[in-house]
């Protein structure tokens, strides 16, 4: 055994009056869902630092609810993904049931949770960036004068400058909002491993809908693992100005505006990285090419 090694003092709070006291006693607790991030870290288990703080979430069962009207579903921060699907998939957008099939088996999906593959202090997932391009919205519950706070804030908010997700401190996500859409293109996809080989993967989701020769309400986020999320109203707004189908040589000038807005916030992308993006831009040109050729033509 290391010399100097302690386990884990471990918080199971029933309710949230439970989790406001012990957040405030020890502010720099680890919060626990379901446990896929920390466990793949290396040394995780044991810990080498003294008196760690771990608070368990598992137990308060406001946090495992889910909910849905006619324009959106609500969803606890630890409902996994693998009960996302099995009560969602019918009606919640095909970019994010398409997500959560790339992510791995059932012995993740039943272990990773919403709140969890939000949080993580990496971004292990692609779900992130998929929230993020359907402008999902979450509810924090924050520590204020050592009362608990509730807010709820677009997920797009919580992005900071290096596009990674940014919670305030002594805080946690207690429930996301996903809307319901009926936008008639959705694409995801995803390259690369973002565990094994964060440098090179990257993932893109997409959503808008298409109406004769335009978009309307485009949203596109990408996702590179090693970096962060990148995503702008502004790139939104230069697929808004297009008319479809694109020739080559507008594609490659829509190319060259997105990869202006790439590389001033990332500029150490690998090459395989960038590669892989413009060819998830060709796929997804292509794909509303052949939409808007195959549209029917309306009187």
């Amino acid at each position: 055994m290391y010399e100097g090694l302690s386990s884990p003092n471990i918080h199971t709070p029933h309710n949230m009056a439970e989790f406001s006291s012990i957040i405030t006693h020890y502010p720099s607790s680890t919060m626990w869902a379901g446990g896929t991030y920390i466990m793949t870290r290396p040394d995780a288990y044991p810990s080498k630092v003294m008196n760690a703080e771990i608070i368990f979430l598992g137990e308060i069962e406001e946090l495992h609810r889910f909910q849905r009207n006619d324009r959106f579903a609500e969803f606890g921060s630890m409902v996994t993904l693998d009960e996302v699907m099995s009560v969602g998939k019918a009606v919640l957008p095909k970019v994010l049931t398409d997500n959560i099939r790339e992510i791995g088996s059932r012995l993740i999906t039943r272990r990773a949770t919403l709140g969890g593959a939000i949080s993580t202090k990496g971004l292990t997932t692609s779900f992130p960036g998929t929230l993020v391009a359907l402008d999902a919205n979450v509810e924090i519950r924050m520590i204020k004068k050592k009362r608990l706070h509730s807010r709820w804030m677009q997920l797009t908010r919580l992005l900071d400058r290096n596009g990674t997700i940014s919670l305030p401190p002594q805080s946690m996500i207690s429930r996301i909002r996903i809307a319901f859409t009926d936008k008639n293109c959705q694409f995801f996809r995803s390259t690369g491993s973002f565990m094994t080989d964060p440098e090179n993967a990257m993932s893109v989701s997409f959503t808008a809908s298409l109406d004769q020769d335009v978009l309307n309400n485009p949203t596109i986020a990408f996702t590179y693992p090693s970096h962060g999320i990148l995503y702008s109203r502004d790139i939104d707004n230069v697929f808004s100005s297009l008319r479809f189908p694109l020739d080559e040589s507008e594609r490659r000038n829509l190319e060259m505006i997105i990869f202006t807005f790439i590389d001033s916030s990332f500029q150490d992308l690998s090459d395989l990285q960038k590669i892989r993006t413009k060819g998830m831009l060709r796929a997804i040109v292509d794909e509303l090419n052949e939409k808007t050729l195959t549209m029917p033509v309306q009187d």
